[in-house]
């Protein structure tokens, strides 16, 4: 019996050196991501940054044992079954695989946690899959030499760490076949034990490295490779990550929040039955937005028409991404972390939408989108609620679409315009922009040049905002106009143009809320309306204003009903947040602590009867989801 990698030296070394080789290859990621992201951290020292690798240490040891599990298990099988021969050359096969699948993850990490706040995730590879094209598009404004040279980098880094931590020779075999029994189950027990991460009741999981409330320490403490296989291979959307209370106790508690006297909403129209357009504008966070705090001349026709109408400037979206501010403003219904309902087409069409009560009403109901419609189920999802068109990339001549999202954002509203000019009234027209998205891109002049990400970014939103405004001027020439309310809101914020705000704090969520038409009274004309609140609160504030029912909508609550308690909820893939007049509390889901608080010296009892609305809120959001 062959027992050479057990009794001998060189083999056991080169087991030990496999083994180190992986948790080095854990550490350069670490060192890589802190290095790109090296202006998060505020109190950069070595202190910090051996806390960093300290909590993540147990995490390296696990993904080094699952790669080193299958070297273990054919080389024993040389050992215990003679007659299985293997090449010499299959480790560097082997190896060679697992290196270019590392480095491209770590790559894609990087620019995905720039873009998005998060680590890459089986969400991003999903999204990738149902919709490359726009998956593309949302990263290419990622530096795509310096991606292309760091996975170069790392694959050549990693092939000579291999070649200088592992042996290429084959000792003659030697010792007992009991020496090697004994050695197969120490072996065996230590990478079981490094895969569990310990022996006590938990398995190894994502919280193990979470230790501070700076919530990027906590990320860069991560393996970003184990978590990403975790995340790809145990998948349970059929468990509640949020359960906190029983489901009494939480309904109890989110009660005060969704509490208000009825018949008691301001009435700011002149008249129940106006048409309707909603615009949905594409990543318009309110860093754009003077008037919003935000930077000035970006976004100066947006301020023409705040001069005009009746703008909501505590509002904040209920998500980081599309697929969830759609249902958020839409269906009323909050974002669901790691999930995403508008996914699951089942699921969704048990969600009640706006166009549903609006066509019952008697209005004509439709969708304007310059992408494919069936970029995160938009289509069936518009279809399902009510809207009797969609207007999308296929509607348009090949020659109109020159943007790599599909059409440029001032054809669909001339679309608009055409369309509502011989459609029936009233009539209720959803707009969703798409120029100011990744990778930025103009076929015209870019107005603050396009050098950096951040001035490509300003450059499309000042082109939204011309465009907004173009249509509106247009707009005030048609008979339809004096009888129409414009309702202007984003689907997201974004960590542009600032880069500032994290995942964690409200401010990465700020977004307009716009009312404007000649159907607002003369007196909320040029008004601010400082209620806090979200955009899932859009439907029931609008119902209410047309007379229409919101029963269907228990997550949404009218901002014009002065006795609505005023919350603002955020959410994003791993963790969630509130605001509220006196406090911002957020909540890390995964490693089950706090991630921030705005006023540090609050009491804590009133902390933690703010965050328990969070978490219940959550909770049952969840289990709605689980239930459609």
């Amino acid at each position: 019996m062959n027992t050479s990698i057990y009794t001998s030296r060189q083999n056991i070394w080169n087991l030990l050196g496999y083994f180190t080789f992986w948790i080095l290859m854990s550490a350069l990621d670490r060192i890589l991501f802190i290095s790109y992201f090296r202006e998060k951290i505020t109190d950069f020292s070595l202190s910090t940054i051996g806390e960093i690798f300290y909590h993540g240490f147990k995490m390296d040891l696990s993904l080094a044992a699952y790669m080193s599990v299958l070297p273990f298990l054919v080389y024993s099988l040389t050992v215990f079954i003679p007659a299985f021969k293997v090449s010499g050359k299959w480790l560097s096969v082997y190896t060679g695989i697992l290196l270019v699948f590392f480095a491209l993850t770590s790559s894609i990490n990087l620019n995905l946690y720039r873009e998005w706040g998060d680590k890459i995730s089986e969400r991003a590879i999903a999204a990738f899959f149902i919709s490359p094209k726009e998956a593309i598009a949302s990263t290419s404004s990622s530096p795509v030499l310096f991606s292309v040279l760091l996975i170069l980098l790392i694959i050549v880094f990693g092939g000579f760490l291999y070649y200088l931590l592992t042996s290429k020779k084959s000792p003659a075999p030697q010792g007992s076949w009991k020496t090697a029994l004994i050695r197969f189950v120490v072996i065996s027990v230590f990478l079981f034990s490094c895969i569990r991460g310990g022996y006590g009741r938990a398995t190894l999981n994502s919280t193990v490295a979470y230790f501070s409330e700076n919530a990027f320490l906590n990320h860069a403490a991560v393996n970003t490779h184990w978590a990403f296989m975790k995340d790809l291979i145990a998948v349970d959307r059929t468990v509640n990550p949020y359960k906190y209370f029983e489901q009494p106790e939480a309904e109890k508690i989110l009660a005060p929040v969704f509490a208000s006297e009825a018949d008691s909403s301001e009435s700011i129209l002149t008249t129940q039955r106006p048409n309707v357009v909603l615009v949905i504008l594409e990543s318009f966070t309110a860093g754009l937005i003077e008037s919003l705090g935000g930077e000035t001349q970006v976004t100066p026709n947006f301020e023409k028409l705040r001069s005009q109408g009746l703008l909501f400037d505590r509002i904040y979206a209920a998500s980081d991404r599309s697929d969830k501010g759609i249902v958020g403003i839409y269906s009323g219904f909050p974002a669901q972390g790691p999930e995403s309902i508008i996914k699951h087409i089942i699921k969704h069409e048990n969600l009640p939408g706006m166009g549903q009560e609006m066509t019952a009403a008697g209005y004509a109901s439709s969708f304007y989108y310059g992408g494919q419609s069936e970029f995160y189920n938009f289509k069936s999802y518009m279809l399902a609620h009510g809207n009797a068109k969609v207007v999308d990339q296929s509607s348009f001549n090949q020659s109109e679409i020159n943007s790599s999202w599909g059409v440029y954002d001032a054809l669909v509203f001339d679309r608009l315009l055409k369309d509502a000019s011989s459609e029936k009234k009233p009539f209720f027209k959803t707009l969703f922009t798409i120029t100011n998205h990744e990778p930025f891109e103009l076929e015209t002049a870019y107005k603050f040049g396009e050098a950096t990400i951040v001035n490509k970014f300003r450059s499309t939103a000042y082109y939204t905002d011309s465009v907004v405004y173009d249509f509106i001027e247009k707009a005030k020439l048609e008979p339809w106009y004096s009888n129409t309310l414009f309702v202007f809101v984003a689907d997201h914020g974004h960590r542009l143009p600032t880069s500032k705000w994290s995942l964690d704090e409200p401010e990465r969520f700020h977004i307009p809320l716009l009312f404007f038409g000649e159907v607002l009274k003369p007196a909320q004309r040029g008004r601010v309306m400082h209620r806090l609140g979200n955009q899932t609160d859009l439907v029931a504030t609008l119902f209410h204003q047309l007379d229409l029912p919101t029963e269907r909508y228990p997550w949404s609550r009218d901002l014009l009903n002065p006795t609505v308690k005023e919350y603002a909820f955020f959410n994003s893939k791993d963790g969630f947040g509130v605001r509220s007049n006196t406090q911002d509390i957020s909540f890390n889901a995964v490693g089950n602590i706090v991630s921030y608080k705005r006023e540090k010296n609050h009491s804590e009892a009133a902390n933690k009867e703010l965050l328990d609305k969070a978490k219940a809120y959550y909770q049952e959001v969840y289990r709605k989801f689980l239930s459609y």
